[in-house]
């Protein structure tokens, strides 16, 4: 049994079409959503890295502030005579009034620390405290100014227990007699880094979030950072010290949960496209694929009848192309073949007419030759009256043979009609048999009759009665040294088998066993019996078959009943 799928050559188009649709989308959908999520994924990495260049260009540009305000107030004269006097307060006063012109921030803080010692002498800045709370600076921090001379020293350091961006600048004299410059002071630029910072930083690159990291520890975080749940792409920037080493990390991290959202809605809305299209392309392929279909199906519904020799149909070749021109060459090969068709009829009919006409010829010659015979003998010579009458039997028996041939060949070619009767099965089967007893007897033909009594079948009398008559009269003729009939019937059953142990029926007249004409073996007859007894049976809705199994010896006919009713059986005594 082929599968379901492929006995439609609609379904099996619409399926190719739909395959082939559906791979191509689904492909494209997934390349088109991974672009969409890398794309999304990179927007996001390019984001972070923005904000860190972001912050490293700001930290750049107040260093550089820092820087340019520092190395000002190292340059200036009145700043070094100031600086010079070792007083306090008018270092304080002097850096004060020039530091606020050019500082880089409030949180600016302006130190201006001794050289040995690295005590602090004043200390500017709105937010910074006085110059006797402000602590010394670490002694590192003077070797690095000493050694950047006469360059200011850019970096971080941790002071106070906080990150600062530091620039140290040192400030020089010349030496009396023209000798080494000689170290007045070392200005502290620094700016601290803490929550404050990352937070305003974190609203300026809109949402961002920043951990700063140093000695193996956090310094700060903002908020958006610090979600344990939450997944993150965070790129870092490295902080160097004030001797080039690297002291801590500014990671930026950007959280994905709103990418993650922007991919879900892009997701859905591709497959909701998805979807809408191959439903679209589905309905649209349906529909092509019925067009196309539809002259197929009208070819194969024109093919079914012609089976069925109805070579009249035709089927509609308005289009030009392919099913087309298949569609006109059908329509001429049934013009063809109903004109063979004719044309084979007519010979035919010529061709049986002239069978049935040396048929009729070869079968009447023989009776025939009696008759005239028997006559002649009767009327020219003189015959003793026991003579007579035997000649006279003859003729008359002649005469018989040549009437029923008569008989068989006028049924033939018209049906007789009579009213139906109901009859029971069994009084049919013995009266054939007992008009057949006769030449049974003469054979040594024994008939074994199995049929119960009480299966009712409507019919024909006559002609039913002549078809079991016709078999059985076949199975006497064909059995030459005697053997046994048996006719049997189950009770209530729709069939009549007829079986004899006769030679059976030959090979090479089984597939024309029905038709016309066909005979074997017979002395006598039309070969007429069986195709009229056939159509016998199929006027009355039933069948006549012949069966043949290699283990059954003789000819074996079943007949299919048209049953009615059961009679009513007869009760016992």
């Amino acid at each position: 049994m082929r599968p379901w799928w492929r006995t439609s050559l609609l379904l099996r188009i619409f399926l190719s079409t739909a395959v082939a649709m559906t791979v191509p989308f689904a492909a494209a959908g997934w390349l088109l959503l991974r672009q969409a999520s890398d794309a999304l994924s990179g927007g996001v990495e390019e984001e972070v890295r923005g904000s860190l260049a972001s912050v490293e260009a700001l930290w750049r540009a107040s260093g550089d502030t820092m820087r340019t305000s520092s190395a000002l107030l190292s340059t200036m004269s009145d700043v070094r005579a100031a600086f010079g006097t070792r007083d306090a307060m008018t270092i304080q006063d002097t850096a004060a009034e020039i530091w606020a012109r050019g500082a880089a921030s409030p949180e600016t803080l302006l130190l201006v620390v001794e050289p040995d010692g690295g005590r602090v002498l004043a200390a500017v800045g709105d937010r910074s405290p006085g110059a006797k709370a402000a602590p010394e600076i670490p002694a590192e921090w003077i070797a690095v100014a000493r050694k950047s001379f006469p360059k200011p020293a850019p970096g971080f350091a941790f002071w106070r227990d906080m990150l600062w961006q530091v620039v140290l600048t040192p400030v020089y004299v010349d030496g009396s007699s023209g000798g080494a410059p000689v170290l007045l002071n070392v200005l502290v630029a620094a700016q601290p880094i803490g929550s404050t910072t990352l937070t305003r930083m974190e609203h300026d690159t809109g949402g961002t979030g920043f951990i700063l990291t140093g000695g193996n520890r956090t310094i700060a975080q903002t908020e958006g950072a610090s979600d344990p749940a939450a997944r993150f792409v965070s790129r870092q920037l490295e902080l160097s010290g004030l001797d080039g080493a690297a002291i801590g990390h500014l990671v930026a991290r950007r959280p994905l949960q709103l990418v993650e959202n922007r991919i879900a809605r892009l997701r859905w809305t591709i497959a909701l496209g998805w979807i809408g299209a191959m439903l679209i392309g589905l309905l649209l392929s349906f529909w092509l694929t019925r067009r196309i279909t539809r002259p197929i199906g009208e070819l194969e519904r024109a093919a079914r009848e012609v089976g069925r020799e109805n070579y009249s149909v035709r089927v509609d070749s308005a289009t030009e192309d392919e099913l087309g021109l298949l569609a006109r060459t059908f329509n001429q090969m049934c013009v063809s073949i109903e004109g063979a068709r004719s044309e084979l009829i007519r010979k035919e009919r010529i061709h049986a007419i002239g069978r049935l006409a040396a048929s009729i010829a070869h079968d009447l010659r023989n009776p025939l030759s009696a008759v005239t015979g028997g006559a002649e003998m009767i009327a020219e010579m003189d015959l003793p009256p026991e003579q007579s009458r035997r000649a006279a039997r003859t003729v008359h028996k002649a005469a018989q043979r040549m009437q029923h041939m008569l008989e068989e060949l006028s049924l033939s070619v018209k049906k007789q009609s009579s009213v139906r009767t109901e009859e029971d099965l069994r009084e049919l089967v013995d009266a054939a048999v007992q008009s057949q007893s006769e030449k049974f007897l003469a054979k040594g033909i024994a008939a074994q009759v199995e049929v119960p009594a009480g299966i009712v079948v409507t019919v024909e009398r006559g002609r039913f009665e002549r078809v079991i008559v016709n078999l059985l009269s076949n199975a006497a003729e064909a059995m030459n040294d005697g053997g046994a009939i048996a006719i049997t019937a189950a009770d209530g059953a729709a069939t009549l088998d007829i079986r004899d142990n006769g030679p059976g029926i030959p090979p090479e007249i089984r597939e024309t066993l029905f038709q016309p004409f066909v005979t074997q073996g017979k002395k006598n007859g039309l070969g007429l019996g069986l195709a009229l007894s056939r159509q016998t049976m199929l006027d009355h809705g039933g069948d006549l078959e012949a069966v043949y199994r290699p283990d059954a010896l003789g000819a074996w006919f079943r007949l299919h009943l048209p049953l009615k009713d059961r009679k009513t059986s007869e009760k016992s005594a």
